[in-house]
């Protein structure tokens, strides 16, 4: 799906992990390559806003380097913004959304990520579509308009550097638990390993996706 680019977060310290996150292994491959993969079967173009030493986990795919290092995840929004505001100039059909996601979610579900981007094109008077999951709205599983990037760029040169505190100044059009429950039925787009307890529980329930994808086994009778 043409329109929005897909960019993935793989900037953070992984401070509550312990360790690099980006390149832990789950299912056979990194971390990060995962979430790259996942939602390239959802958007046409993709990009990882991050460390160029992250290039090697996800070869093919155009690493960003954060242009606002150390101000979370907001700054990375910025750094996406501001690239697509620099090609629409460039490009006759520009993308002018940004749909995020971090590279800790493991388990988000390309066609609800690509029916939030059609969303989002389809609807001009809003300036994000934000899933709202179980803890509140989902900023990092959102899709946000070029024009969002003013107001980010007001934010990061004030105190409040937080995605939640843009949210809560913009045109927001949110996809509830139960119109998501239909293309993600386990609930799990938004679920981040954060923490070695998240990520025992995230490897445990990859290895469930892969039992479940490969069926039952089949024996002669």
């Amino acid at each position: 799906m043409a329109g929005a680019l897909g960019v993935v977060l793989a900037g953070g310290a992984s401070r509550r992990m312990g360790r690099d996150k980006a390149a832990l292994l789950i299912g056979g491959e990194p971390l990060l390559r995962r979430a790259v993969a996942r939602l390239r079967l959802a958007l046409a173009e993709v990009i990882v806003v991050g460390a160029p030493a992250c290039a090697p986990l996800i070869l093919g795919t155009r690493v960003v380097a954060d242009a606002w290092p150390g101000r979370g995840p907001l700054g990375a929004l910025a750094t996406a913004l501001s690239m697509i505001e620099a090609n629409q100039t460039d490009q006759a059909e520009a993308s002018e959304w940004a749909l995020l996601v971090a590279c800790d979610m493991p388990f988000t579900q390309p066609a609800l990520l690509r029916a939030m981007a059609r969303l989002a094109l389809t609807t001009p008077d809003v300036d994000v579509v934000a899933l709202r999951g179980p803890h509140g709205l989902e900023p990092l599983h959102a899709v946000y308009h070029r024009r969002c990037l003013s107001l980010a760029l007001a934010r990061l040169a004030g105190d409040d550097a937080s995605l939640q505190g843009l949210l809560a100044t913009l045109r927001m059009r949110e996809v509830a638990p139960d119109d998501a429950r239909r293309l993600d039925p386990a609930g799990r787009s938004a679920f981040n390993a954060n923490t070695p307890e998240e990520w025992r529980l995230a490897l445990r329930l990859a290895d469930e996706e892969r039992d479940a994808s490969a069926g039952p086994d089949w024996r002669p009778g």
